[in-house]
């Protein structure tokens, strides 16, 4: 029986089969994250020196660092006293263990005015999270519809109110994802039929945005993050984000929701995002709006 394997099995699990691991740097031994890891994930973790952790939303192993490209190669692994949790010190291969772009996790401290943050961002999570891409296609979208309309394009007619209402769609839309998410409503296959459907929730809750007022990217990118990096059932979060009467809410919380959605898939948001603007980067009628930023 290899170490491993000694070690898997000598921990002591909750009921739930997780174990609480606290994650260190093993230069500074600053404090990065705390995260539960199963058995499995324990094994994997030992066999690779790469962490991996359970995601208690999804209900499945993911190694850290898989999207931020930020990952952990193990330096150490120290069991507690009752062999109930562990310390594993790391090096990272980037900075930044937190999905806001911290270093740490515990990048604020408790003070009588409140919560003080102590450390800034070494990296924007933006970029790193697709919320820049996100930006882009917004832009696109509110760049068509203040052009004269394109009769060729089924778009631009919807920009321009010609064609469905897109809060009808949007319903239709989240109907077929959130089947797919709960294995009612297939095609091809879990994650292929993920992304269709994800693809097809983006586009018309852009449109809603748009169409609806000016395009606020910011405030767009950080319901896309806060939805994917939180622990909150996507059909509750669809679900109240379409009953909401208010549009500037309703759209904040449609794109909570597909954050959701995306971390329920297993899908990072920016392969979704980055699908959309693809797909609009090779249409003629866009070629005034993205031809300037390729000489950027």
């Amino acid at each position: 029986m290899s170490a491993e394997t000694n070690l898997a099995a000598a921990l002591h699990y909750d009921d739930a089969g997780l174990l609480p691991v606290a994650l260190q740097d093993a230069t500074s031994l600053e404090v990065l994250i705390l995260a539960h890891m199963t058995r499995p994930t324990l094994e994997r973790t030992l066999s690779t020196g790469l962490v991996h952790l359970w995601s208690r939303s999804r209900q499945a192993l993911w190694l850290k660092g898989e999207q931020s490209g930020r990952l952990m190669l193990v330096a150490e692994v120290r069991p507690n006293c009752e062999l109930s949790s562990l310390l594993i010190l790391v090096h990272q291969t980037q900075p930044g263990a937190c999905h806001t772009g911290h270093a740490s996790c515990y990048y604020r401290r408790v003070t009588d005015d409140g919560l003080r943050e102590i450390a800034p961002p070494v990296f924007d999570p933006n970029d790193v999270y697709g919320a820049g891409l996100l930006a882009q296609l917004l832009g696109a979208y509110a760049w068509l519809r203040d052009q004269p309309i394109i009769p060729e394009t089924s778009t631009s007619r919807l920009l321009h109110g010609d064609g469905p209402d897109p809060l009808a769609r949007l319903r239709d839309e989240w109907d077929e994802l959130l089947g797919v998410l709960d294995g009612t409503h297939s095609h091809v296959g879990p994650t292929e039929d993920a992304l269709l459907e994800a693809y097809q929730v983006l586009y018309w809750t852009a449109l809603h945005q748009v169409i609806g007022g000016e395009a606020d990217a910011a405030a767009a990118s950080t319901a896309l993050l806060a939805g994917y990096v939180e622990h909150e059932d996507p059909g509750a979060a669809s679900r109240r984000a379409l009953d909401h009467e208010n549009h500037d809410a309703r759209v904040h919380q449609l794109w909570f929701a597909l954050g959701a959605a995306c971390r329920a898939a297993g899908i990072a948001p920016e392969t979704v995002v980055r699908r959309d603007l693809e797909d609009l980067r090779h249409k003629p009628y866009l070629a005034g709006y993205f031809a300037p930023r390729a000489e950027d």
